[in-house]
């Protein structure tokens, strides 16, 4: 599945909350997410293996760990939305957080 902007569109609609910066007050101004971010994310997050519940890691230190592996940057809003994108198939995501835990294993 490929992104689209209207998905995203309608995903930052039902999450006024989420922006570039991460999910909920920022002391940055808020930015949108971007598409291509998003769409890396999302490929990225599909290949990982998933829990069961919310894991420790955050978005923050998760898109860190996508970088590392893939080169790619991404901000932790579009990390975000891309794992709320795959939550109606599963994936755990506790909004409670400018950078929330997701259930994404690890290594370690």
């Amino acid at each position: 599945m490929t992104v689209t902007q209207a998905e995203i569109d309608a995903l930052t609609a039902t999450h006024p909350q989420l922006s570039e910066n991460g999910y909920g007050p920022s002391p940055f101004a808020p930015t949108p997410v971007r598409l291509d971010e998003v769409q890396a994310a999302y490929a990225w997050i599909a290949e990982q293996t998933w829990l069961k519940a919310p894991g420790k890691s955050s978005s923050y230190g998760l898109k860190h760990v996508m970088a590392d592996a893939t080169g790619t940057y991404v901000s932790n809003g579009a990390f975000i939305a891309a794992a709320l994108l795959h939550a109606p198939a599963g994936l755990k995501v506790k909004l409670d957080d400018l950078n929330p835990a997701i259930g994404i294993k690890t290594q370690g």
